[in-house]
């Protein structure tokens, strides 16, 4: 088609007369892959006003500057040799050669035509190298050759590769700056934008996929509308939420969450360097339970379950910045969340499932046999018990911490016997940190002001202490007075009453029968000796075992030698149901006692049968159960089938000096029953 470039468009007849020369240029040059030139043309002259003149081999000047491709360079016609052209720029950005034709340029406007009008003048003799008579034509597809095509994060489903892109107008007012974060599980992308409207950054989720995902995007989307209402300090405000169907969305886009922004760093960034210590990841995690219990008990589920949608602030503030979760997610996926940041925040390692790609490129988390994660103190045995004990609970699905209440509640307490100097440092390799006095290594800004005080909340204070004076002075009157009435006979000069009992009262009648007394349990049978062990185990089944190495000393036949549970802030069971000895036995057989010497006062043991080692507590049966009071505690057995496994499970600790919990077991005897 005439008027179009085109490598193979020719023209037949005479060959006009010889181009122009001025100043180095041509009225027209052929590209060397037959391309249309006038690009190249303004190209170079544009990137000519930039580089110095350096002289042609012949004398003549030579142009040097940067295209969009690449450097150019412009030598003049009179300085090539034998009609070659060097110096330019071929899609690849090097140097491109070739011959140019002696006669002129065809006419007929295909691939050679050049210029015309001032463009083709050139500069003056004195002057720069004008501009180009048009702007640059719009890019159009790219060949092979010019080197890779740039794409987003390879993390997901992407739409087409010009539809999200920085500059890309959303709904006519959102205009997108940088993508930030891919929620795969959610077919997500998270990009920091700016609302032109009214001129403030706004963090948009995008929803992104095929036709397949609207069902998907229509209950995500749905979602964010009834949580809209929600408000709280550590959970972005959604401020609109744009659907299909209004305005036209790019190509790929299914819907989006427009909330406010929140700037800092996100979880994945926070732990490039290496995990927290405790008390940094327990101050990052509380302000995020509370939102998410927050949110429950206002029926909302905010979809805490990927570290790029929480972001840090600079005074290490934590919030959730892109809240808007899947269209299935539920209360139990929150809570599973909470622990799979945590677990993040102080391993550097994502606890996904097995074989599933983990989010922003994080290091995954090795896996059990069983299939979950690890426990969190088999990656960094320094963890307290009681931390390792909650992240393992809070993944456990089974069993385990089902509401964000409680996990609230024990991170709060678990931060009271922690110190915390108040900054993000990571623990590097060796479980030394990053020194604190490194300014570029602090995590916190202290140019910037704390925030003024609420005057509402003062008032509200105010209002509450003098009401709680006035009830205490209250209180105090009312008791002098009546202790003033009871010293001083209450003012009455009245005699006393005196009330003599009548002795010649009939006696009481006679208690009533008892009814039938309930009937008494199986007898425990005769001990008649001790039943002989081929292995002993700790059995923790909610979380790591306690001392695993240590376990044979209570049963090695010396009480010198002791077992002892993990030293815990709190008792049973705040962080766990129990925790105790699985004994196998050589031979199944039928028991009648247990004798435990234990130097732990209050330890409360009870005795169940199991029909394997590793079955639940719920399935095991109960023999007996008895607290320490002595060294010695000997519990009878009610009579049972005979056995191959017998638990001593601990549900109650011992308290030492130092107000923690923790209980030793000495020796543990298992007696036979007789015939």
């Amino acid at each position: 088609m005439a008027g179009e470039p085109s490598p193979e468009s020719t023209t037949t007849g005479p060959a006009p007369a010889e181009p122009a020369v001025t100043e180095g240029r041509t009225e027209h040059e052929e590209h060397p892959d037959g391309a249309d030139s006038s690009g190249v043309e303004a190209t170079t002259r544009v990137a000519a006003q930039e580089g110095p003149e350096e002289p042609a081999p012949n004398g003549a000047p030579t142009r040097r500057g940067v295209g969009i491709d690449g450097p150019t360079t412009h030598v003049p016609r009179a300085a090539e040799a034998g009609g070659a052209v060097s110096g330019g720029t071929n899609g690849s950005g090097g140097p491109a050669t070739g011959t140019v034709p002696p006669g002129p340029p065809p006419g007929g406007g295909g691939a050679g035509r050049g210029p015309r009008g001032p463009a083709a003048q050139g500069p003056g003799p004195a002057g720069p190298p004008g501009p180009p008579s048009a702007p640059f034509p719009a890019a159009g597809p790219r060949r092979p050759g010019r080197g890779p095509v740039r794409t987003g994060p390879g993390s997901g489903p992407i739409p087409a590769p010009n539809a999200l892109m920085p500059g890309t107008v959303l709904a006519d007012r959102y205009r997108l700056v940088a993508e930030v974060g891919r929620d795969r599980s959610a077919d997500a992308a998270l990009w920091k934008a700016r609302d032109i409207m009214l001129e403030r950054d706004v963090a948009v989720t995008l929803l992104v996929g095929s036709w397949q995902g609207d069902a998907r995007a229509s209950a995500a989307l749905s979602r964010a509308t009834r949580s809209a209402h929600f408000e709280h300090p550590h959970a972005a405000r959604i401020l609109d939420v744009v659907r299909p169907g209004g305005t036209p969305l790019p190509t790929g886009v299914l819907g989006a969450a427009v909330a406010e922004w929140t700037p800092g760093r996100d979880l994945a960034e926070l732990v490039a360097d290496g995990p927290l210590r405790p008390s940094a990841a327990l101050r990052v995690i509380e302000p995020l339970a509370d939102a998410v219990a927050a949110a429950h008990r206002s029926g909302l589920v905010l979809g805490l379950d990927h570290p790029q949608r929480v972001r840090v602030s600079a005074r290490a503030a934590t919030r959730l910045a892109f809240p808007m979760p899947r269209g299935d997610a539920t209360n139990a996926d929150d809570v599973h969340g909470l622990g799979a940041l945590l677990y993040l925040l102080l391993t550097a390692r994502w606890p996904g499932s097995e074989g599933v790609p983990t989010p922003a490129g994080l290091r995954p988390a090795p896996h059990a046999p069983g299939g979950g994660p690890v426990p969190a103190r088999q990656l960094r045995p320094d963890l307290p018990v009681e931390l390792g004990a909650l992240v393992d609970r809070t993944l456990d699905s089974d069993g385990g911490i089902r509401t964000a209440a409680a996990v609230h509640r024990l991170v709060v307490q678990m931060r009271e016997g922690l110190e915390d100097d108040g900054v993000l440092l990571p623990v590097l390799e060796d479980g030394q940190t990053i020194d604190a006095d490194d300014p570029t290594e602090v995590w916190h800004d202290d140019a910037v002001p704390d925030p003024s005080p609420d005057p509402e909340r003062r008032r509200k204070l105010r209002i509450g202490v003098t009401a709680l004076v006035i009830a205490t002075l209250a209180i105090l009157g009312f008791v002098t007075y009546q202790v003033v009435s009871v010293v001083a006979g209450g003012g009455s000069s009245a005699p006393p009453v005196v009330v003599i009992p009548d002795t010649a009262a009939p006696s009481a009648a006679p208690a009533p029968p008892a009814g039938p007394s309930p009937a008494p349990a199986s007898p425990s049978p005769a001990p008649s000796g001790p039943v002989q062990l081929s292995s002993v185990a700790v059995y923790s089944p909610a979380g790591s075992p306690d001392n695993p190495t240590r376990i044979n000393r209570a049963a090695d036949n010396d009480p010198s030698t002791t077992w002892s549970t993990s030293d815990y802030r709190q008792q049973l069971p705040a962080l766990k149901p129990g925790i105790g000895m699985m004994t196998t036995f050589t031979a199944p057989a039928q028991v009648a006692a247990v004798t435990v010497r234990s130097p732990s006062p209050g330890t409360r043991i009870e005795v169940r049968a199991a029909a394997r080692p590793d079955v639940p507590v719920a399935q095991t049966q109960l023999l007996g159960a008895g607290t320490v009071d002595e060294d010695t505690l000997t519990i009878p057995l009610q009579a049972a089938p005979p056995t191959g496994n017998l638990l001593i499970w601990i549900t109650q600790l011992g308290q030492d000096d130092d107000d923690k919990y923790v209980s030793e077991l000495a020796e543990v005897t298992i007696q036979r029953a007789g015939p």
